[in-house]
C-alpha cells in the first residue's frame, strides 16, 4: 500500500509541476493571469478529484497568486459495508497548495 501511495504521490507532483512550467504569462497592461497562477493550479487539481487545501499569504485574487508548493496530502477512505463483506474504500485524496499572493 505505501508504494501505491508513493506512486500517487508521484504523479500528484509531475501533473503540479507540469502546470507551474508552464510558468506565468508575460505581463500585459491588464495583468491577466497566466497558466501558472494558483487558480489555475486549484482549478486544475480539483477537475483531476483531489481536495485542495490552500495555504496562502497575501489579500490578492486567487488568479493573481504564484504557488509556491504543491505537496501530497492523506487519501481519506470509508469502511463501506457490503454484507459479509467490508472493505475500505478511497473517497477522496488531499493536497496541500501553498500561494503567494
Amino acid at each position: 500500500m505505501t508504494l501505491m501511495m508513493n506512486a500517487r504521490a508521484a504523479a500528484l507532483m509531475i501533473a503540479a509541476l507540469g502546470v507551474l512550467a508552464l510558468g506565468p504569462a508575460p505581463s500585459a497592461d491588464a495583468a491577466p493571469s497566466g497558466p501558472g497562477s494558483a487558480q489555475r493550479v486549484v482549478d486544475s487539481l480539483q477537475n483531476n478529484g483531489y481536495r485542495v487545501i490552500l495555504n496562502r499569504t497575501g489579500t490578492a485574487p486567487l488568479d493573481k497568486c504564484e504557488v509556491t508548493a504543491v505537496r501530497p496530502g492523506r487519501e481519506i477512505t470509508e469502511l463501506e459495508n457490503a454484507g459479509d463483506d467490508s472493505q475500505f474504500v478511497r473517497t477522496y485524496t488531499t493536497v496541500y497548495v501553498d500561494a503567494r499572493c
